[in-house]
């Protein structure tokens, strides 16, 4: 079993990540979705694991690709910002694409999961400008042998 947090538009501000400190602990890796990509590093600094990253359209400089699949326990992940593939069907045909069993992403700041033909399509939230009333949020990505699941992680 593998433990994956998932993060996006921390925007420079990453102190609220001490609010899922205890909830994150023991993760296997960090997922940041952009604006703000290199805010991983310090992330995953503070949660003890590696990272990945992609770019968003606050990161013009940022080394960090645009698009990233990752191969965990069998499954492949689309990680993507989201703000050139906005709308469930469009992240449902990126992640055919790319032959992906779930795909991330951010840019709305607005926390969902859901799955849509057999693709789970997670977007964490924001972890510094959240908009929901449940403040900021962050996803945890359950991975095993038999399948994938997902929680949202809210600070209220």
């Amino acid at each position: 079993m593998s433990k994956i947090a998932i993060v996006s538009d921390s925007h420079g501000d990453i102190e609220n990540i001490a609010l899922f400190r205890d909830r994150l602990a023991g993760v296997d890796a960090l997922y940041h979705l952009g604006d703000h990509a290199e805010d991983a590093i310090p992330l995953s600094q503070k949660l003890n694991c590696g990272f990945v990253s992609v770019r968003g359209n606050c990161d013009p400089f940022s080394d960090a690709p645009e698009r990233y699949v990752v191969e965990w326990h069998g499954r492949r992940i689309l990680l993507l910002h989201g703000n050139t593939v906005m709308g469930r069907l469009r992240l449902l045909y990126a992640a055919q694409e790319a032959n992906a069993n779930a795909v991330l992403f951010g840019h709305s700041h607005v926390p969902s999961i859901e799955t849509v033909e057999g693709v789970l399509m997670i977007n964490p939230g924001s972890l510094s400008r959240p908009r929901t009333v449940k403040g900021p949020s962050v996803a945890l990505m359950t991975l095993t042998d038999d399948g994938m699941d997902a929680e949202l992680l809210f600070a209220r």
